[in-house]
């Protein structure tokens, strides 16, 4: 398994643009006299630049597995024309050249916002739902298994423990400090609901730079990077960080699926990405993991020698 989420983001670097006029000429020269544009750097994981007035391309900075897995790219290319939502599908997948170690993404221009700037309404939970229940499709042979919710939750305490230990002394900026024994619970309970859904395709990262909105509603997804099968639940429980408490009852609404079970292992994995989200250098993202976490009831009364952040 990779490091993933194991602590704070590296310090983030950004490739130069002669470099990568460099690599496009290399891997997909037809695009490579394009101009550039508008650079985004605001996931840790990748940035992005625009390409032309058509396209943009996505350079990841940290290793994944799986990375555009072939196969998991041709099955998002014949899953996704039954999809009832808009997706960005790959144009063009380029292997690593010139020394820069991963994949990189070539992808038409997706006109709409992130759900990070452009927060989702709670009503769009159900449109979410719905899009997540058709992705959620059940494993076609050769699938890729994604490295960190292939295996079965209580594999993932491990993690779940390193972040909580990284998040002792944190304070939200309302002196407020993560509940260590609600955590320790939250995520026991989880581990002992079994396994409330099987294994199917997930998008593998249902993070708010990465799920597309406009004037409060779902506008689509375009992150398919680690699109592969692992634990739907992850998917699900992530995506309830998009909305306030309410979100969950319409998120499952849009599902399908719903029970008790569910719920719990819903709410460890959203208290899970919530304990990242509060070490993210992106003071919007930190701000939403406070936020989450609190209404996860996984937040106390700080101590007089917290540490404020």
């Amino acid at each position: 398994m990779s490091a993933r989420g194991s602590g704070p983001s590296p310090a983030r670097t950004s490739l130069g643009d002669e470099f990568i006029r460099a690599l496009l000429t290399e891997r997909a020269p037809e695009y490579a006299h394009l101009p550039f544009g508008r650079r985004y750097g605001d996931m840790e994981e990748h940035e992005s630049v625009r390409l032309g007035d058509e396209f943009i391309v996505e350079f990841p900075r940290e290793p994944r597995i799986p990375s555009w897995d072939p196969a998991a790219m041709q099955h998002l290319a014949e899953a996704s024309r039954d999809w009832d939502f808009k997706v960005r599908v790959p144009e063009r997948i380029c292997e690593p050249a010139l020394g820069y170690r991963y994949r990189f993404e070539i992808a038409r221009w997706f006109d709409s916002s992130t759900a990070i700037r452009s927060p989702l309404a709670t009503e769009a939970a159900r449109d979410l739902g719905r899009a997540l229940a058709q992705i959620h499709a059940a494993p076609t042979p050769g699938a890729p298994i994604h490295d960190a919710t292939g295996a079965p939750l209580p594999w993932r305490s491990a993690m779940t423990f390193e972040r909580l230990e990284r998040a002792r002394g944190l304070r939200s900026p309302e002196g407020r400090e993560v509940d260590d024994p609600a955590v320790r619970d939250a995520w026991e309970s989880a581990v002992a609901a079994g396994t409330p859904l099987a294994r199917t395709w997930i998008t593998g990262s249902m993070d708010p730079r990465l799920v597309m909105a406009s004037h409060g509603r779902f506008a689509g997804l375009v992150y398919w990077r680690e699109y592969s099968v692992g634990d739907p639940v992850n998917d699900l429980g992530v995506a309830t960080l998009l909305f306030g408490p309410r979100g969950t009852d319409l998120l499952l609404e849009g599902y399908g699926k719903d029970s008790e079970d569910l719920r719990l292992q819903m709410r460890a994995v959203g208290i899970k990405r919530s304990l990242l989200y509060i070490q993210s250098s992106n003071p919007a993202i930190s701000r939403l993991g406070w936020t989450r976490l609190g209404d996860l009831g996984a937040l106390t009364e700080g101590q007089p020698d917290a540490v404020a952040t």
